[in-house]
């Protein structure tokens, strides 16, 4: 499962993986911006894929508009895959809680 998320990640964010390497962005202090990831012209879903990079952890944030690709991250995809699971497996029992704490008359929803 781990090989096919790596292929699935690889395959939608390898332009990037390709920039932050080409820029030595690699630790944070060798970050750089957007500007500086893409100079002339910038994918058509720049913003959603750094956001989503940004939340498995993948690319890392220094300050307000510095990025950098943390390289062990992209590749061990069986810590992003269980971050994902995580997310969701916390959301249902969110969801439980709040639905029992509905039944009882604690909270209204």
């Amino acid at each position: 499962m781990s090989d096919v998320y790596k292929n699935m990640m690889d395959s939608a964010f390898g332009e990037y993986y390709v920039r932050f390497k080409a820029l030595n962005a690699l630790s944070k202090e060798n970050a750089v911006t957007i500007k500086a990831l893409f100079p002339e012209k910038r994918p058509l879903f720049w913003r959603d894929k750094m956001h989503k990079m940004l939340s498995m952890g993948v690319v890392k944030r220094v300050g307000f508009n510095r990025y950098w690709l943390d390289e062990a991250r992209t590749t061990d995809t069986k810590a992003v895959l269980l971050n994902r699971l995580f997310v969701i497996v916390g959301a249902f029992l969110l969801a439980a809680v709040l639905l029992l704490l509905n039944h009882f008359g604690i909270i209204a929803l």
